[in-house]
């Protein structure tokens, strides 16, 4: 396994779908970091892919050797998509008008637990919106505590509401 604070990863950006045994290694990968897909199959199908289809879409990895030990993924957000029909459903009108539909979904973004603090995040964070020439949002916990909510706010994305308990909708205006 990796060492803790491995300083010489890579940094891949990959556009549309992407072959099944890339999947699968991002899929060992996001299987440590979360815990919201029970297999392989149903995560590729039902999110992976179906993601990798949309306009505009990007995937990030971070790997060692080739071992992918992060990764991030957006693509352009429209109406008619769920995650952008739950915004809109949840933000004060004047907010969802002026930013979604057509924004940058920052989807995921996540790095093994033994390499969080190296930096890794930040490189992909950097790298998923290099180039990205529109609004960006994503949702994320709803406290200033929470490591990834400090790497956003340190990257110029500010808290456009609540989508629920708990978890808020993030906005960046393209720099």
């Amino acid at each position: 396994m990796l060492e803790p604070m491995t300083p010489h990863w890579t940094i891949e950006v990959r556009r549309g779908p992407q072959p099944r045994d890339e999947g699968r290694r991002v899929w060992e990968c996001y299987r440590e970091v979360f815990s919201d897909a029970e297999d392989f199959d149903g995560w590729l199908a039902g999110m992976f892919d179906r993601h990798a289809r949309r306009e505009g879409h990007r995937l990030v990895v971070a790997s060692v050797d080739d071992e992918i030990i992060g990764f991030a993924w957006g693509y352009v957000g429209e109406f008619g998509q769920y995650w952008t029909d739950l915004a809109a459903s949840a933000l004060p009108e004047p907010v969802s008008a002026a930013w979604l539909g057509g924004h940058f979904e920052f989807v995921e973004l996540g790095v093994r637990p033994k390499l969080r603090g190296a930096g890794v995040g930040r490189a992909l964070h950097d790298a998923l919106l290099d180039g990205v020439d529109r609004r960006a949002l994503l949702s994320t916990a709803d406290d200033d505590a929470d490591p990834a909510v400090q790497l956003y706010l340190r990257s110029g994305w500010r808290r456009l509401g609540a989508l629920s308990t708990g978890v808020q909708v993030m906005g960046r205006m393209p720099h």
